[in-house]
């Protein structure tokens, strides 16, 4: 029995460390382009007495995330009906890049102003 207690601390020890480089893969923020040529987000918006429109209340949130992307130059959300606004990235983005936008849109209140992904999708322009 004491002969195996070096063995089982090692595999335990590559399990771990297995695991942790999964974890990190998993996480990691690798930014740069999809393979798509734009990425379209459908998101809607909601407030709590914001008081300055929805376009801009819908304008202030996606151009603080987009900024968290490192994403620039891009049109502004356009209205897609009451209060749902799409909005067209080019080039597409990255799987990893699809999670952080969708979390800072759904997770983020910006002037009281807080959103929904209704619908995230990369394809031809």
């Amino acid at each position: 029995m004491k002969a195996l207690r070096p063995l089982l601390v090692f595999v335990v020890a590559v399990a771990v460390i297995f695991g942790v480089h999964l974890l990190q893969e998993a996480t990691e923020y690798h930014g740069g382009a999809g393979a798509e040529a734009q990425t379209t987000v459908l998101f809607s918006i909601k407030d709590n007495d914001f008081g300055h429109g929805d376009a801009f209340a819908a304008t202030a949130l996606w151009q603080t995330c987009i900024a968290t992307i490192c994403w620039t130059g891009e049109d502004e959300p356009a209205p897609a009906g009451e209060r749902t606004y799409r909005a067209v990235l080019r080039p597409s983005l990255p799987d990893d890049t699809h999670r952080r936008l969708r979390g800072c849109i759904e997770d983020l209140v910006v002037n009281h102003v807080k959103g929904n992904v209704v619908s995230m999708h990369s394809g031809a322009a």
